[in-house]
Order: structure tokens, then C-alpha cells, then sequence
């Protein structure tokens, strides 16, 4: 069998955790490298595990993407479905992950099998039948916000571009099947939900946490993948940040100019990524000594990384919304 090669290509997720922190860019990206082979390193195998673990912002935006992208896709068929409908799908998803944790899968197939991060570092302690409580009514309280909102205030919006257009399926979770290369570096997208009409193409990125504004950058990226992978003319692509948690649609500027600043940000965040290869080799990709990717100098930032037990930083665990 052919071994995996550690592919160099960028997406706004690896552009953000660079950013944000060069030495958790490393761990996810190099340092976690090989760690499902048996004869792995320890700590690669520890990385491995690490990184994929998801905390409860992340799962409760898995869970509402399922169910949303779920809805849509009967409601342009000219199904009907009902809030209680959707928030089953979005439940059952919830019940699945959280006997994975409880059963430790994850120590044997960590891709396969969900770690809770929250349980896993403690911030709710597993048996803490209070914490399991606390733990429980969060994603309840904001599976149904988010959901309630959809129906209520976002579906309304949408259901003209369902009436008239054909979705365009895009990779499940954690599949990044949709790509295009600028300067032979291959670039990854994956727009939450993509509706094509007769004159223009909505691209929807739903969130369910707070506005941030690298938000923009994001979907931005998205335009022009509907322009390198389906040929849409930039006049012909709307970009849309839904907010679920307080129903806000947010229309995204999309033009020429928007458009050469987003190929500017890809293209500097390369340029940064390439000073941490060895001889700047994107094809050979192998990255410089460990300690040449910095630590942030935010606590904050490790309070949120999944890597702190590699990096032994002292924190506080955040709580705040991560998302």
C-alpha cells in the first residue's frame, strides 16, 4: 500500500491556527502526522488523538448543521419537516458522541470515535452528576435557540432560493473533498449549504456562536471556490452569514476588489506558513524543528487548544464561547 504523504494546501481553518498560535498549527498539522500507525512515536499518537477532539461549541455546530442541511434538502424536494423533526436529527447526533466519550472509543479509533473536550479536560467532570447536568443543558439550551431560529426567522428567507434553485451537494463533516489550487498550492472550502438558481448562486455559511468578523474572509474564500470549481462569475455569487443563536442574515459584500483582497490574504498566509518549512518547500513539506513555531503568548488561546497536555502550559480552562 502507498503511504500517505503530507500534502502542503491551506484553508481558512489552518490560516486561523496559525494565526492564532504557530505551535498549535504545528501539533495539528506535523507533529500529529502518522500518529494511527501502531508503531508510531507515543507522543505522535497523543497528538493524533488530540486533535481530534471536539468541545461542545463544535459538536452542538455539527449537530445543527446536520439537522439544517437535513431540512433544506427535504424542503427543496417539496417535503415538509418540523422543528421537532430537526431537533432529533440534531439530538441523536448529541446521543451518539456522548457514549462514544463515555465508553473511551477514542483511546482505540480517534477519528472515528468522539472526545469530548469539556469532559475529557474536566471543566465538567464526568462524574459529577451536577457537572453532567450543567453539561447536558447547555447543548439542549442552545440546540433549540439555534433551531427555533432557523425556523422562525432564517427558513422564511430561504425558502425562495429553495423554490427556484438546485443544491449543490458539498463534503460531510470532516471531509474536505471540495478544493482549487492558486500557484499550484491546493486551497480547501467547504461551504455549509450552496444553492444554485438561474442567475445567481447563494453560498450560506451557518454559525452558531458569536459574529466574528474573520467571518467575512472565510466566505469570501467560498466565492472563490464557486468561481475556480463551477466557473460562477463573481457578479453572480451571493455570500450569506446566518447566526443561529439570535437569527441574524448577514449579506456579505462580494465584488472584484473584495475578491483580489481575499487572493492577497490566502496568499500572505502561504507566504507565512512556507517560513516554517525547511528550505521553504512546499512540495517536499517538512517542517522546521518544533521550537521554530512559536507558543502564543495568549493563555487564552491555550485555554482553548486541544494540545496543552503536549505544550504543559499552566491556564485556566476557558468557558467562554469558543466559537
Amino acid at each position: 500500500m502507498a503511504e500517505f504523504k503530507n500534502e502542503f494546501s491551506w484553508s481558512f481553518s489552518k490560516a486561523k491556527d496559525f494565526s492564532a498560535c504557530p505551535r498549535r498549527y504545528y501539533w495539528e498539522r506535523y507533529g500529529s502526522w502518522g500518529g494511527w500507525e501502531n508503531m508510531a512515536p507515543q507522543k505522535v499518537k497523543d497528538a493524533y488523538r488530540l486533535k481530534h477532539m471536539k468541545n461542545r461549541y463544535a459538536l452542538v455546530g455539527i449537530a445543527v448543521d446536520l439537522a439544517v442541511k437535513e431540512a433544506v434538502a427535504k424542503i427543496q424536494a417539496g417535503e415538509e419537516v418540523t422543528f421537532e423533526e430537526a431537533y432529533k436529527t440534531a439530538r441523536d447526533y448529541l446521543v451518539k458522541v456522548w457514549y462514544e466519550h463515555q465508553k473511551k472509543d477514542y483511546e482505540k479509533n480517534p477519528k472515528r470515535s468522539t472526545c469530548i473536550r469539556d469532559l475529557y479536560f474536566s471543566e465538567f467532570l464526568i462524574g459529577d452528576d451536577e457537572s453532567r447536568q450543567a453539561w447536558g443543558d447547555f447543548i439542549k439550551e442552545r440546540l433549540t435557540v439555534c433551531l427555533e431560529n432557523f425556523f422562525g426567522m432564517i427558513l422564511p428567507k430561504l425558502r425562495p432560493y429553495l423554490a427556484n434553485g438546485e443544491i449543490i451537494p458539498i463534503g460531510g463533516e470532516g471531509i474536505q473533498s471540495e478544493s482549487f489550487t492558486i500557484g499550484g498550492v491546493k486551497i480547501y472550502a467547504a461551504p455549509d449549504s450552496v444553492i444554485k438558481t438561474e442567475d445567481k448562486i447563494l453560498i450560506v455559511d451557518w454559525k452558531t456562536g458569536k459574529q466574528q468578523q474573520y467571518h467575512e474572509y472565510q466566505v469570501r474564500v467560498y466565492g472563490i471556490w464557486a468561481q475556480k470549481k463551477h466557473g460562477i462569475p463573481a457578479h453572480m455569487i451571493e455570500l450569506a452569514l446566518v447566526y443561529l443563536p439570535d437569527g441574524t442574515w448577514k449579506n456579505v459584500p462580494y465584488d472584484e476588489d473584495r475578491d483580489s483582497e481575499t487572493f492577497k490574504y490566502i496568499s500572505e498566509s502561504v507566504e507565512c506558513m512556507r517560513d516554517k518549512l525547511k528550505g521553504r518547500d512546499i512540495e517536499l513539506n517538512e517542517p522546521l524543528n518544533m521550537e521554530e513555531f512559536e507558543q502564543t503568548g495568549c493563555l487564552e488561546e491555550c485555554a482553548r487548544c486541544n494540545f496543552v497536555e503536549l505544550c504543559q502550559r499552566t491556564f485556566t480552562l476557558a468557558l467562554k464561547d469558543e466559537s
